[in-house]
Order: C-alpha cells, then sequence, then structure tokens
C-alpha cells in the first residue's frame, strides 16, 4: 500500500508545473492578449509595450514549440506582427523601442519561420537606418552574444554589415563569421552539404564541359543560400558561385533549380506559398568569368474568374550577381496596365488546374481532420500530383492517386 502511495506522490509531483511556470505561462498569455488586441486596433504604444521584451519570451510567443511539435500562439501571423513592430519603431517618436531589437537577439540561437525572420529584419533595420551604434555600445560580452545570433550562417552574407561595425565589435564579428564556416564545417565545401537536411542539392552540366555539377540551395523557409560548385576531372567539386536563391521575406520562396536545355546555366524557380499563382524563373549564365542574370520571367494570373488569362513575363535582366547590391537593380514585373502590351498571354478557360505537394521535409501528412494533431491516413511525397475537392480554409480536402481523402494544410498544396 505503501508503494502505491508513494507512486501517486511521485506522479503528481512530476505532473504539476511549479508556481513560478503557472505564473509566467499566465504573463505570457496575458500578454499575447493584449498584442493581440492592440494588434488588431493599431493602439500603438499598447502594442510596443507588449511585444516581447526578451528572447524566451518571443519564442514562448511567436515561436515553434517542439515538445508539442505546434506552433506558439502567434506563431501562424508572426510576420505581420513583426512588420507592424518594426513600421513603428521607425518612428522618431518611438525609436526609444529600438534597443528592444537588441534585447531580444541577446542570447538568441537560429529557428526557422518567426525567429529568422526576426533575425533578417534586425540585420536590416540596421543596415537601413545606419544603426550600428546599438551593437558598437555593448560590452564585448554583449555584443559577442547579440552577434552570435544576427550572424547566424542560416542568414545571407552579412560582409557588408561587419565592415561598418566599430573595429573591436569587427574584430567579435570577424571571429563569429569564421566559426560558422569554419574548417570543421565549411561553407565552400560540397560535402558540407551532403545529407543536410537544411539543403537540397541539383545535379546537372552547368557549363557544359561534360563533367557533372552540382547547385545547392537552402530549402524553403531555411535560409536563402545558393551555391554552385564544378565538377573536375579527379571527381571533387570546386566552388565557383555563392549567393542568394531569390527567396523573399513574406513574398515567393524557392521552388526548384533546373538545367537550361542545350545552353550553359540554371534557372531558378520561386513560387508565392499561399493563394493565387505567382511564379519567378530566374535565368542564370556564367560568362566572362562572372555570372549574369540574364533574364526573369514572372507567371501571375489576370484575376481569378473564368475567362481569367495567364500572364508570361519574360524580362530581360543582364545583371552581374558577383557584386554587392545586385538585387537592387532587379527590373519587377510590368505593372497591370502594360501586360497586356508587354507580356505574353496564355487562355486558362476550361483548363483543368493541377496541383501537387510540395514540401521542404520532403513529404507532407494527409490528415483525418484539419488540425497537426489529427490522425495520419497518409504520407505523400513531394511533387506528387493531388485532387483539390474543396480549397476553402487554411485546410484543403484532397484526394490522393491512390484514392485516400484527407485533409492537408494549404501551404503545402501548390497548382503546378
Amino acid at each position: 500500500m505503501n508503494r502505491v502511495y508513494l507512486l501517486l506522490l511521485v506522479s503528481i509531483l512530476f505532473s504539476c508545473k511549479s508556481p513560478s511556470q503557472e505564473n509566467k505561462s499566465a504573463d505570457i498569455n496575458k500578454n499575447v492578449t493584449f498584442l493581440t488586441t492592440s494588434f488588431n486596433k493599431k493602439d500603438e504604444v499598447t502594442f510596443l509595450k507588449s511585444f516581447p521584451k526578451d528572447f524566451k519570451t518571443f519564442i514562448a510567443t511567436f515561436g515553434w514549440n517542439d515538445q508539442k511539435d505546434m506552433g506558439e500562439p502567434l506563431y501562424k501571423n508572426a510576420n505581420n506582427y513583426i512588420d507592424y513592430w518594426f513600421s513603428l519603431i521607425q518612428q522618431p517618436k518611438y525609436r526609444l523601442y529600438e534597443n528592444q531589437m537588441i534585447k531580444i537577439s541577446n542570447n538568441g540561437y537560429w529557428q526557422a519561420d518567426a525567429v529568422g525572420y526576426f533575425q533578417r529584419r534586425t540585420i536590416n533595420y540596421i543596415k537601413a537606418n545606419k544603426r550600428y551604434d546599438l551593437i558598437n555600445s555593448l560590452s564585448n560580452k554583449d555584443a559577442e552574444s547579440v552577434l552570435s545570433f544576427l550572424l547566424d550562417s542560416h542568414s545571407q552574407n552579412n560582409s557588408d554589415f561587419i565592415s561598418n561595425l566599430s573595429q573591436d565589435k569587427q574584430q567579435i564579428a570577424s571571429k563569429i563569421a569564421s566559426k560558422n564556416i569554419s574548417s570543421q564545417n565549411p561553407r565552400g565545401r560540397f560535402d558540407t552539404y551532403v545529407n543536410n537536411k537544411s539543403f537540397f542539392i541539383r545535379t546537372f552540366d552547368i557549363n557544359k564541359d561534360g563533367i557533372a555539377d552540382k547547385v545547392v540551395s537552402s530549402i524553403a523557409y531555411e535560409g536563402e543560400d545558393l551555391l554552385v560548385f564544378f565538377g573536375n576531372k579527379t571527381g571533387n567539386y570546386d566552388e565557383v558561385l555563392e549567393t542568394r536563391n531569390f527567396s523573399e521575406d513574406g513574398g515567393n520562396i524557392i521552388k526548384d533549380i533546373y538545367e537550361i536545355p542545350k545552353n550553359k546555366g540554371f534557372i531558378v524557380k520561386t513560387y508565392f506559398p499561399d493563394r493565387g499563382y505567382y511564379e519567378k524563373e530566374f535565368y542564370i549564365v556564367p560568362e566572362n568569368n562572372t555570372w549574369i542574370l540574364k533574364n526573369t520571367v514572372y507567371k501571375t494570373m489576370s484575376d481569378v474568374s473564368e475567362n481569367a488569362v495567364k500572364y508570361i513575363c519574360d524580362v530581360t535582366q543582364n545583371i552581374d550577381i558577383t557584386k554587392s547590391g545586385w538585387s537592387e537593380m532587379l527590373q519587377p514585373i510590368p505593372d497591370e496596365n502594360e501586360r497586356n502590351r508587354k507580356c505574353r498571354t496564355e487562355s486558362v478557360k476550361n483548363s483543368v488546374k493541377q496541383y501537387i505537394i510540395q514540401d521542404p521535409d520532403g513529404y507532407t501528412n494527409l490528415r483525418k481532420d484539419k488540425n497537426t494533431s489529427s490522425e495520419i491516413l497518409q504520407k505523400i511525397n513531394s511533387g506528387e500530383s493531388v485532387t483539390v475537392i474543396n480549397n476553402t480554409g487554411d485546410w484543403f480536402l484532397i484526394k490522393t492517386k491512390e484514392g485516400m481523402k484527407g485533409y492537408v494544410h494549404k501551404s503545402r498544396v501548390q497548382s503546378n
């Protein structure tokens, strides 16, 4: 009997949260309520006061909970909240909240989605507003912590960011950057990316010398890296290009990379992950010992009516993507009122829309109901065709090629 009581007591102790844990959870929930309400009402002051003050609170509000395998309360719309916060601190009257960027970054670590997005927004904010003093004024200890987060190797190349820091902070940043690309895991070695779940690899002869080459890209939501390795006669690979894969914050994300048939170079395709149809194809070729983005093919729909047409807009770029600031030179898709004149059109009337599964993990789960805790009916590999029965809401009712019906989140279903 005593043994039964002992087991019951141990069970109670381990199942109960401490008062401090409960209070912390209650504080976060209360803060989320204030944050949500002030965001919806555009109550600027309350929103700024309610925004997370440190990294732990930021994660608990916007991050992904690995233990529960689900997003925290504001995970789904995190980027909207982050964008609004940055738009406010840009205003002179709210500049006193700028230092919150540094407090959140302190002791931070990289994660996909909201954390990675905040990381990039912070770097871009400091660069655009020349607020390097926010880091230069830190102690070396705090600067090391903040820079370790901001310069994580999942982010874009930040040599221009480092060069604008004070000399002592440059030394700290350079050590961090070199550690991220250390000899134990160098970015410039092809074998770094083999069996690396954060990247995918495509193989074809880019320079048409009869030897297979490799193109490496970060997968969707895991970064913006794009690297090219030329194969040599010894069976090894030499890095010849390191750039971005054209993914955009809040916009198009990487879909795949293709060979240009019968010509040198390759094509990077991106797509818009939410509703609507918007694809971009970037044609990159090696030319005169550099790399040129020759043109971009934009593909979108005129509208959603039954008489809609597809616009295919081939825009000349001729940009050297090895030079600093090249992305700012990109020519966009023509304005809507110019597309009939400048773009080719295709009728989509009476055509059957094709859908495929596209998931950065290589597969997605077909579920019985419209939530992530629902029973998994089947795993569907990326690239497999599916039939969409109902596309209203966040979860699409689909039918697989095996005839199984169930739900898949809309972000994993793409028009082909």
